[in-house]
């Protein structure tokens, strides 16, 4: 993940901001995993089930903008991400 981040900054020229705890605004080339999982930690996916198991919702944390430029980096569409919010209604 390090990798692949790292040389998707360095080809673009780009820096991520936000993932310095200490200042929000400085920007990194170099991200550790650590601080890319840190970025994620507030993400939440809840689906509320009916009595008998049936799925009756589900509602997904919205991707930040860094977020978002993170899982481009690593080489997904970000409707990868959204695609866990669509509940199968045959369940």
């Amino acid at each position: 993940m390090e990798f692949t981040l790292r040389r998707s900054l360095q080809r673009g020229q780009a820096k991520l901001p936000g993932l310095h705890p200490e200042n929000r605004n400085q920007g990194t080339d170099k991200p550790t995993a650590e601080r890319v999982l840190k970025a994620f930690s507030k993400v939440s996916l809840t689906i509320i089930k009916h009595r008998v198991g049936r799925e009756i919702g589900r509602w997904l944390t919205p991707l930040s903008s860094v977020q978002q430029d993170i899982v481009q980096r690593l080489g997904f569409d970000a409707s990868l991400y959204s695609q866990l919010e669509f509940q199968n209604t045959a369940n």
